[in-house]
């Protein structure tokens, strides 16, 4: 995390503030071991320091997320090779950490992206930023963002929206808890340093409770469960199928 061929960009602590980066933007932030890796770092380095009262999560280039590095899953051969595996234990550490994180997606957010914005506590977003749970389309299930996915969504919504992989923009998201504020452009900023501000106001301590009351039971190991089933579907012939369809810019052989 690094040098200037960081993934991840870390700002230390200003007024009480810590902004993790997504900056692979080359990429569309897609979320490759690596940046899974780096970010579990900033994260951990967030949550250590004392003067770290709020977490965010910012990202450069057009795109929040584009969801996991999909070169990277074609060539995997074993689950752990495969960057949704590496996903359950971020998800899992956003989800647990004492501190409120505060996701902002200037742009859209696919796949694994989507489980980021679902493990914050709060997400800013612009409210024509395009969103989906695209994993059908490419036949892997995507079940490593499902438990915190379920956290926000409704169970019939969550699996419409999984089973249709259907795109949406913010403003919906908004209406169904997925987003917090859905922001007109350019008002971002102004959104993000309201949130900050409500949250500052609250006991640290208080906070640190609430999550933990708040918590869902077992959700690391939920997590973990749901990434074994996800590297099953990456692995398999369909997923291999869709994931080189996507490489190769064609539609995958299910679609007529």
């Amino acid at each position: 995390m690094t040098g200037n061929d960081a993934l991840i960009g870390y700002e230390a602590v200003t007024s009480g503030v810590a902004t993790m980066t997504l900056d692979d933007r080359r990429h569309r932030n897609a979320l490759s071991t690596r940046l899974i890796a780096e970010s579990r770092e900033a994260l951990a380095n967030a949550v250590a320091d004392p003067e770290v009262r709020v977490i965010v999560i910012d990202h450069t280039g057009p795109v929040f997320c584009a969801g996991g590095d999909l070169k990277e899953s074609a060539a995997a051969a074993r689950p752990e090779d495969l960057p949704a595996v590496h996903l359950a234990e971020l998800l899992a550490e956003l989800c647990e950490a004492p501190k409120p994180v505060v996701a902002v997606a200037r742009g859209g957010a696919k796949g694994g992206g989507m489980g980021l914005l679902a493990a914050a506590d709060l997400v800013i977003a612009e409210h024509d930023a395009p969103l989906a749970f695209s994993e059908v389309r490419l036949g892997v299930v995507p079940a490593v963002i499902g438990p915190v996915v379920a956290r926000k969504l409704s169970p019939g919504l969550m699996r419409r929206l999984f089973l249709t992989g259907e795109s949406f923009d913010a403003a919906r998201a908004e209406g169904w808890g997925l987003v917090t504020t859905a922001a007109e452009p350019g008002s971002v900023d102004h959104h993000l340093e309201q949130a900050v501000k409500q949250l500052l106001a609250g006991g640290p301590s208080a906070q640190a409770g609430i999550k933990k009351l708040t918590a869902a039971t077992d959700l690391r190991e939920e997590l973990r469960a749901a990434a074994a089933l996800t590297a099953e579907y990456f692995l398999s012939e369909e997923g291999g199928e869709g994931i080189r369809s996507f490489i190769e810019k064609r539609p995958p052989s299910w679609v007529g």
